[in-house]
């Protein structure tokens, strides 16, 4: 089990912190959120959720729980670095679609417009880095939990999307 403390330590690393500054300046064609600490608890809540939904499909096949500690291994390596920025990347040129169902909601309950929340959803925080550290960590060790974690989310196309993350690992990997 993965405490909310070890949780907000890694966000608030100077690991996470030096790599998201540098990936940063490195693509500055992407855009990225301004910090804003008011937003750190749902930063933690986000990452303990996915942290606890791996953890459960580790244990289901016996496999030794996600820690804190083992992500700090890859928060150095060039890899870890080279993988997530492919991935932001790949984010940038993904097309967002709204359904009919998402459209009320975005522009009466946010009050925005679809292109303000399409704007939205390909702006960059640290907390995608940490996402991205755990499906590093995922794709090292046990990439089927991967698999099967999106399959769980309901992605659409959840084979899809792990076949172009597996890609992108091998790729960083050589």
């Amino acid at each position: 089990m993965v405490n909310r403390i070890e949780i907000e330590r890694l966000l608030q690393s100077k690991e996470l912190k030096e790599l998201w500054q540098t990936i940063q300046q490195e693509l500055p064609q992407l855009y990225f959120c301004k910090e804003n600490d008011s937003w750190e608890e749902a930063r933690i809540d986000n990452l303990e959720d996915y942290i606890s939904e791996c953890n459960t499909l580790l244990c289901k096949c016996n496999f030794q729980e996600l820690s804190i500690k083992d992500l700090y291994t890859y928060l150095l390596s060039d890899s870890f670095r080279a993988f997530c920025k492919y991935v932001l990347l790949e984010w940038e040129n993904e097309e967002i679609v709204i359904d009919e169902s998402e459209r009320d909601y975005i522009l009466n309950e946010l009050e925005i417009s679809e292109d303000e929340y399409k704007q939205r959803c390909k702006t960059h925080d640290y907390l995608d880095v940490a996402n991205c550290l755990i499906d590093y960590y995922l794709l090292n060790k046990h990439p089927d939990i991967l698999l099967e974690y999106y399959k769980m989310q309901g992605y659409k196309e959840s084979e899809q999307i792990f076949k172009n993350k597996i890609n992108l690992y091998s790729m960083c990997k050589s």
